[in-house]
């Protein structure tokens, strides 16, 4: 959150309610030190309570009025649409060229942390990899096998989205937890991105099937 950011969007005049509502939580996930600021339009249509064709319409117009640039990115290898850059009217063009080479940084590191490989099993254990002796008791034998389980795989939308959720929260905002899908919800708590506590708080929890 900066606080710059968000005095520079209370203080913007001529803007219609909805729109400034959009342009205020947009400077609320903006990052003033990196001045990153990239949330997703399914948390910007929660927070602000309104759908997301409502959010794009309202995007648009503070883009045409200045306030706002909106810079579309996407995965260098699968091509697939990241979530959209938005470079704020308080930024200058220096710290916009300096964003633009962060989300590159960090597009390149999230790539690395998603892993398609599977745990190859210790040949000596079994299925295990933790090295068990004879007389292991059967509740630590099944508490090891299931640690061997295959971790979930979430795309990196759904992680971003995650994140930025978990972020938010703990920065003291609130969420509309039912327009928070239950793979982000999983994502989020598979990560430990929040503790037991804040996703009871905030309604996150995965529902039981």
């Amino acid at each position: 959150m900066s606080i710059e950011a968000v005095r520079w969007a209370f203080d913007q005049r001529g803007l219609k309610p909805a729109a400034k509502l959009v342009l205020v939580f947009l400077a609320d996930c903006h990052n003033r030190h990196s001045k990153r600021c990239d949330p997703s339009q399914a948390l910007l249509a929660s927070e602000c309570e309104m759908s997301r064709a409502s959010v794009n319409v309202h995007l648009k117009a503070l883009e045409d009025d200045g306030f706002i640039r909106r810079i579309q990115r996407s995965n260098a290898k699968t091509k697939k649409q990241k979530s959209t850059l938005y470079v704020l009217g308080c930024d200058d063009e220096k710290p916009q060229d300096d964003v633009k080479a962060v989300s590159r940084i960090r597009t390149r590191e999230q790539a690395k942390a998603v892993s398609r490989k599977r745990a190859i099993p210790c040949p000596e254990n079994g299925g295990s990899r933790v090295q068990t002796s004879r007389h292991e008791p059967e509740k630590n034998r099944k508490r090891t096998a299931c640690a061997t389980k295959t971790a979930p795989f979430f795309t990196a939308d759904e992680r971003s989205e995650a994140g930025q959720i978990a972020d938010h929260i703990r920065g003291g905002g609130r969420i509309n937890a039912g327009a928070v899908g239950q793979r982000v919800r999983a994502c989020i708590a598979d990560g430990a991105l929040l503790t037991d506590d804040e996703i009871n708080k905030h309604g996150l929890r995965v529902a039981e099937i």
